[in-house]
């Protein structure tokens, strides 16, 4: 009996030699391809990262923006979801300024054929209430900001004889010369005249564009059939050009006891314009949500 359990013991020795560690679990399929993913996806928001913040030096883009390959829209969308992502918010030289967007409408007064300015509409202060309280307000909710601060970037990029073309209203004066329902080409034709160069021509303009769309929408959805002395809802005079005004705020510098003032900066005045897709009824709806009376501007001439 006693070799029989000998042996038995020897047979269980064998089967689990001492000092030999567990063999480690396999791992699934799965949890490998959730490990790759997550690499690759890191990989390639850091790549992203790269070509975004990267000096002009090092990927053949100038600094200022002015020429060289041009970042991709797809690139754009992804790094700038919630907030900018630039050099400019760190040290020496972060941001101190913040724009702001206001648009106001132009009306038909009557058989003299003046036109009538309404009150101004600060667009940005109505965005700052759709951002309160919300905890990753994307940059596709503030669009007055940011056109406002693109605007004015394409604006100073053309030549000081040029930027008078660009502030000339025909509508202005006692007798308003009528603007044609596609003023652009024209304005075109006048910006290379002043000897202002096409590529930073074509930039200004379709900022330009992008302004009366935008104002258009706006007075669309604040009531803008009734005018300057009337109200969503009430008749009034019908909307005959739109106007917007980019102003520049300077942010109060650490130990200053006065703000800077503000600069302002008012685009003649545009035939109501849409671009193609726009949806005027959900815009509409928002605004309709966070709409507010707005303090009126000084006015000024358009």
């Amino acid at each position: 009996m006693s070799t029989a359990q000998d042996a038995g013991s020897a047979g269980s020795l064998s089967a689990e030699p001492s000092g030999t560690a567990p063999a480690a679990p396999a791992v699934s399929r799965r949890v490998r391809f959730v490990v790759i993913g997550v690499w690759a996806l890191l990989l390639t928001h850091f790549a992203a990262t790269f070509l975004w913040t990267a000096p002009g030096f090092l990927t053949g883009r100038p600094d200022d923006g002015t020429a060289g390959p041009p970042r991709t829209s797809a690139l754009a969308a992804y790094m700038t979801p919630v907030f900018a992502q630039s050099w400019s918010i760190f040290a020496p030289s972060p941001l101190h300024v913040e724009y702001t967007l206001q648009v106001r409408g132009m009306y038909e007064r009557g058989s003299d054929g003046a036109l009538l300015p309404g009150p101004w509409i600060d667009t940005t202060a109505v965005e700052a209430r759709a951002l309160t309280g919300h905890l990753l307000p994307a940059a596709t909710e503030r669009p007055a900001r940011r056109l406002a601060s693109d605007a004015r970037a394409a604006y100073l990029k053309l030549p000081e004889k040029a930027r008078l073309v660009v502030l000339r209203s025909p509508a202005a004066g006692p007798a308003p010369r009528r603007i044609p329902p596609e003023p652009w080409p024209a304005l075109r034709a006048a910006l290379l005249d002043d000897g202002a160069p096409p590529a930073v021509v074509d930039e200004y303009l379709a900022q330009d564009r992008a302004l009366a769309a935008y104002a258009t929408q706006v007075l669309r959805a604040d009531g803008a059939t009734g005018g300057p002395a009337s109200g969503a809802g009430r008749p009034g005079r019908a909307l005959m050009y739109v106007q917007a005004k980019v102003v520049r705020h300077g942010v109060t510098r650490h130990g200053a006891q006065v703000r800077p003032g503000p600069d302002g900066l008012t685009v003649g005045a545009r035939p109501p314009y849409a671009v193609a897709g726009q949806d005027d009824a959900a815009f509409r709806s928002a605004w309709d949500a966070l709409r507010y009376e707005s303090p009126a501007d000084d006015g000024g001439a358009p």
